[in-house]
């Protein structure tokens, strides 16, 4: 982030807060503001909702009681992918897999850097294409919340919710609809619209700007950073020319300040 010309970055990992005390402290010590994150995944149809939580609470009990309730299905799950790539004709193992997370929790990255090493794909996002994501071959879902339950939990926990590349939820040739979405989570407490992603046009993000004005959600941004998984994404990266304003963690700062007065 220092050697990109950040000056704030939110790290936001999907159902874990387990790497946002080191982030802080690198953070201090570099002299990047990190702002504590969360990317939760929710039950939606026909594409995928991930929300997002800035501000969190790290040490928030409730928050990390939730998200173990969530990774604890993750374990139950791997097993299913595993049999369904064997049924593919992959050789594969589930120790190969636990391996390449290091120790951590397994999640479907893992998956597909085993199987790019072992020459079944050429790269992360074939092994995603053909095998891993949502509707492929070897996909299997696991248990996820609900958008209201995910956003009550973000804000019990002292954060304020967004929803990530909205472009995911595969409603924009139902535009309708696609406002119909957002307007419900703004309903159910959301705060923020992720206008600008590295996997959305700028096209995409005009329109997205516009219903997030609309609603008064907080325009906000991910390069949707995965480090060496996708290697042309770089960290900062929002989209040609799109930049978010550090005005922008002024006006969340200030509601979180005016939610505690309150």
């Amino acid at each position: 982030a220092k050697k990109s010309g950040l000056s704030c970055i939110a790290l936001t990992d999907h159902d874990t807060l387990s790497g946002v005390e080191e982030a802080q402290a690198e953070g201090n010590r570099t002299g990047i503001e990190v702002i504590p994150g969360v990317e939760i995944s929710v039950k939606f149809e026909p594409g995928t909702m991930h929300i997002l939580g800035f501000f969190v609470d790290s040490n928030s009990t409730p928050l990390q009681e939730s998200l173990a309730e969530v990774q604890e299905e993750r374990p139950a799950r791997n097993p299913e992918i595993i049999e369904r790539l064997r049924g593919l004709g992959i050789e594969i193992s589930l120790d190969e897999v636990t391996q390449e997370s290091g120790g951590g929790q397994v999640g479907r990255p893992h998956f597909a850097r085993v199987l790019v090493k072992k020459g079944y794909v050429k790269n992360f996002e074939e092994a995603f294409n053909k095998y891993l994501t949502k509707g492929a071959s070897a996909y299997v879902d696991k248990r996820k919340l609900s958008s209201r339950e995910t956003i009550e939990m973000i804000e019990a926990a002292g954060g304020i919710a967004a929803l990530a590349h909205p472009k995911q939820l595969k409603l924009d040739s139902k535009l309708d609809e696609f406002e119909r979405t957002i307007e419900a989570l703004r309903a159910e407490g959301m705060k923020g619209l992720e206008v600008y992603s590295s996997c959305q046009s700028r096209e995409e993000a005009a329109r997205y700007r516009k219903t997030a004005e609309r609603l008064g959600l907080f325009v906000t941004g991910g390069s949707d950073f995965h480090g060496a998984n996708r290697p042309k994404v770089q960290l900062g990266w929002l989209g040609d020319g799109a930049e978010i304003p550090y005005e922008t963690i002024d006006r969340m700062k200030k509601l979180l300040l005016d939610r505690k007065v309150k």
